[in-house]
């Protein structure tokens, strides 16, 4: 008669799973599936160890220089302006130091790429 592993139910003979829980019983003269193979090969029962592979060295990434964009924007070049130059932000904004979106002057971190902001 089989005893349940998992509640500890005494099982009918010849009972596949437990009528409690549902548990597989175990079974009398049936080895576990993963002792089969070694049986077969004549090894010790136990598990089977995985096959070795050879190892292949990794190169280590190309190094990748940090990302900081050159940002100018240009006026538009109308009646009396003379220069082209850099658009100044808004009194209540300014750019992101690292992707130049507009965003608002108390920003902690940019919308856009997350970058902290000083």
């Amino acid at each position: 008669m089989p005893v349940c592993l998992h509640c500890g139910e005494i099982g009918a003979d010849g009972a596949l799973f437990c009528g409690k829980c549902g548990y597989t019983l175990p079974q009398e003269g049936v080895a576990p599936s993963s002792t089969a193979p070694a049986r077969a090969a004549g090894l010790p029962p136990g598990p089977t160890p995985a096959p070795r592979l050879p190892s292949i060295p990794v190169a280590p990434p190309p190094a990748v220089p940090p990302y900081a964009p050159t940002v100018t924007y240009a006026t538009p070049v109308g009646p009396g302006a003379s220069t082209v130059g850099p658009i100044p932000p808004p009194a209540n904004a300014k750019y992101c130091v690292r992707c130049a979106t507009l965003i608002a002057r108390a920003a902690v971190y940019c919308p856009v790429c997350q970058q902290p902001q000083p």
